[in-house]
């Protein structure tokens, strides 16, 4: 666990989707301008640190890929329509959303807005260092961050009996 002058762990969960298949244009968005606002109510009710979702249209997809070929990156570009960002400190935080029985009927609203097929998750901590243009987490020229075995142990925010618990912990 963090030390009172160390910066604590940021959990960020990522979900990249696709839109429904049978979804044009701005359709997707116009839903989700409306689903945010009730699943952003719910995330900060049950103590989810932050909730953002990003939009990749083909457009923005284009010129990523126009970047990469003018500079030579090798970069593969993400073709996924909207990613979804929760950040939270433990799972419990994110096993109260998930819950919910308002989330999970709420969540059941997106089905035909979405295609789960090739969703790609992923699990990280987050550590910044420029907020707003200024910069943050730096002390005496060093990262206030704890030290990468402690940032890489999950027990301490595990321990909520949800989806994520081992076997030994959920009995």
């Amino acid at each position: 666990m963090a030390t009172p002058n160390q910066t604590p762990r940021l959990i960020r969960l990522t979900i990249k989707l696709y839109k429904g298949e049978t979804r044009q244009g701005g359709e997707g968005h116009d839903f989700a301008r409306d689903y945010v606002v009730k699943a952003a109510k719910l995330h900060a009710k049950h103590g989810i640190y932050k909730y953002q979702q990003c939009y990749s249209p083909p457009a923005y997809r284009t010129f990523a890929d126009d970047m990469n070929r003018r500079n030579n990156r090798g970069w593969v570009i993400d073709d996924h329509d909207v990613t979804i960002e929760f950040y939270f400190r433990s799972f419990a935080e994110l096993n109260k959303v998930n819950s919910d029985p308002e989330f999970q009927a709420l969540q059941a609203s997106e089905e035909p807005f979405v295609n789960r097929v090739h969703t790609v998750v992923s699990l990280s901590w987050v550590e910044s260092y420029v907020d707003e243009g200024k910069l943050v987490n730096i002390v005496d020229e060093k990262s206030t961050y704890p030290p990468y075995e402690e940032l890489l142990d999950l027990s301490t925010a595990l321990g909520t009996g949800g989806a994520w618990a081992g076997k030994e912990e959920s009995a």
